[in-house]
């Protein structure tokens, strides 16, 4: 026996010196015999000694292929204003079969806790053991390995009936720890100042089948800076659970009273997918002795779909009046303070030949300050009476940028069924860039299209062209390819511009078509309103030569577009139509 002690000692001299480097002053491991019982102190705490506060973040007991995987998670916080060594006990997981398991510890556990701190600690198992079983107590043995016969005294024992996790389905089916859609709610294992809210469930198409965008409202009700904690939230089924992920670019850290939208996609099969309910998950991380990681999440909340709506009812949205600027949700960031974004215009007309209709509308952006400011970037989107949504088509823009106290014009083109009149839409301003490649909405109001002036004059906001007097008159010119005929045209225009408005070389054009009995266009110019080229207020004369005809026609049809270019091709407006006679 004494020999036995001899070499007892031997190995544990090395680790009496570590410890004492660690704590100059250490202090013995007692136990308090109340919290030996299981009493938990103040917000779920339990002494593990004089000095550290034990406190269960999470518990694992999922099946694997191979049987079942048991993790669990504690938090020990050092309540001394010295560093504390974390003492060196058995973890054990007791099961409602009166069966023990002891639990390994992650090699990246914590040996020390910084004085007024807190660290965690991570256990896990791999059990060959397929029948369901629950756990019930975690406990915390102080082990003498060289003691004959060995030495055990259990140091805590904390109940754990109902905060296991076992499996995607757990909250799920058991309703356990859910909520409504719409309520508000905290992660106190996470933050206890953070307060999430969900606000939006939408789906969209992806380039691999439908999502579901999952948005909460995360706002930091403390006095100091809130890391944004990492979660993810999953969506269920009655049979399957479809893993979700984060979606945005939400700051790692909000400011006292700041608010942020906190965005998750869900990949779902095909858009009959019906999901039953939303778990909210935590992520967890094993190290094993051979510096093998292994992670698992951890349910932590069932949150309520909420209920399937009918069709959007654009009449219950604020009427839009022209020009008026659009109020923007300011938790998108979207603008500067002093951006405005207002709609000028929205024109629609049947495109000839086509079997749809296009719609334009016009966004002004006005930059207030007194700086220079980037081009917002946003999409539009058309919603009919009937709830169908169509998604425009963004001019092609060369500015970057918003020069002080001047506007900026950028057009959008909707290709819109020929059954849609135009009178009742609802116009959605979206995102689509926080969450890219998704579109979060940030701004929506009730309009319709304007009517078309068939006389007056020509609108290209922010240009008016009066059109005073026009003459088609054709040439013909013989040459060796046979008779071929020219056809010029000639304006009287006065062209007006709006101040403090600002059109660049991708601004649309005027567009005129030369078009014939049967519908067919023989001809086109595109004439500018900028550049060396432009169209200027007096007499123009517009030569339309190539034609797409070999005979002299007539009478023809002179068709009179707003021409813009968006990076899936030409997207044009008809503006007037005159006849020649």
């Amino acid at each position: 026996m004494n020999k036995f002690r001899s070499r007892s000692m031997k190995k544990v001299l090395p680790a009496l010196l570590l410890a004492f480097s660690l704590l100059l002053s250490a202090v013995p491991f007692m136990v308090n015999a109340e919290t030996a019982s299981g009493e938990a102190g103040d917000g779920g705490k339990y002494a593990l000694t004089d000095t550290i506060q034990a406190e269960v973040k999470s518990i694992l007991n999922e099946r694997t292929s191979g049987g079942t995987r048991l993790g669990v998670v504690v938090r020990l916080y050092n309540e001394s204003s010295r560093i504390a060594r974390i003492p060196d006990y058995e973890l054990r997981a007791g099961t409602s079969g009166d069966i023990v398991y002891t639990l390994r510890p992650s090699a990246a556990n914590a040996v020390a806790i910084q004085p007024q701190e807190k660290v965690e600690l991570s256990y896990l198992v791999e059990l060959d053991r397929s029948d369901e079983f629950m756990l019930t107590t975690l406990s915390w043995f102080d082990v003498d390995e060289f003691e004959y016969p060995k030495k055990e005294n259990e140091v805590l024992k904390i109940p754990v009936d109902g905060l296991e996790w076992r499996g995607s389905q757990t909250l799920a089916s058991s309703g356990e720890h859910a909520i409504s859609w719409g309520e508000p709610f905290q992660l106190p294992f996470l933050s206890r100042s953070l307060v999430f809210t969900p606000v939006q469930a939408l789906q969209q198409a992806s380039s691999q089948g439908p999502v579901l965008l999952v948005v909460l409202l995360a706002e930091n009700k403390s006095e100091m800076q809130e890391k944004l904690p990492d979660f993810r939230i999953d969506g269920n089924t009655e049979k399957k659970t479809y893993p979700g992920k984060r979606a945005d670019k939400a700051p790692e850290k909000l400011e006292p009273g700041e608010k942020v939208y906190v965005t998750f996609s869900i990949p779902l099969e095909n858009n009959a997918t019906k999901l039953k309910s939303l778990t909210l998950l935590t992520p967890e991380t094993f190290v094993s002795p051979a510096k093998e990681v292994t992670t698992y999440t951890v349910g932590r909340l069932n949150i309520a779909i909420p209920p399937e709506k009918e069709a959007p009812s654009i009449h219950k949205l604020a009427e839009y009046t022209l020009s008026q600027p659009i109020a923007i949700d300011p938790l998108f960031k979207l603008t500067a303070d002093k951006v405005d974004i207002s709609m000028v215009e929205l024109h629609m007309h049947s495109a000839e030949g086509e079997g749809y209709r296009t719609a334009i509308a016009k966004f002004k952006l006005l930059n207030r300050s007194d700086k220079p400011v980037f081009v917002p970037g946003f999409q539009a989107e058309i919603v009919t009476e009937g709830g169908f949504s169509y998604m425009g088509s963004r001019q092609l823009t060369a500015a970057q940028t918003l020069l002080p106290n001047l506007g900026y014009i950028i057009s959008y083109s909707f290709n819109l069924p020929n059954s849609e009149s135009g009178s009742k839409l609802a116009i959605n301003l979206l995102d689509n860039q926080i969450a890219a490649p998704y579109n979060l909405p940030i701004a929506s109001y009730r309009t319709k299209a304007q009517p078309e002036a068939e006389e007056g004059p020509l609108y290209f906001y922010p240009f008016e062209v009066k059109l005073n007097d026009w003459y088609l008159g054709y040439s013909t010119l013989f040459g060796s390819g046979g008779l071929t005929y020219t056809y010029k045209l000639q304006l009287n225009l006065d062209i007006a511009r709006q101040d403090n408005i600002v059109v660049d070389e991708n601004f649309s054009k005027m567009k005129i078509e030369l078009v014939n009995k049967l519908g067919k266009t023989i001809a086109a110019q595109s004439l500018p309103f900028t550049g060396t080229d432009r169209l200027i207020s007096g007499d123009q004369v517009i030569t339309f030569s190539g034609l797409k005809t070999d005979s002299y026609e007539f009478p023809l049809s002179i068709r009179f577009y707003e021409s813009i270019a968006t990076p899936f091709g030409e997207a044009k407006r008809l503006v007037r139509t005159l006849q020649q006679r």
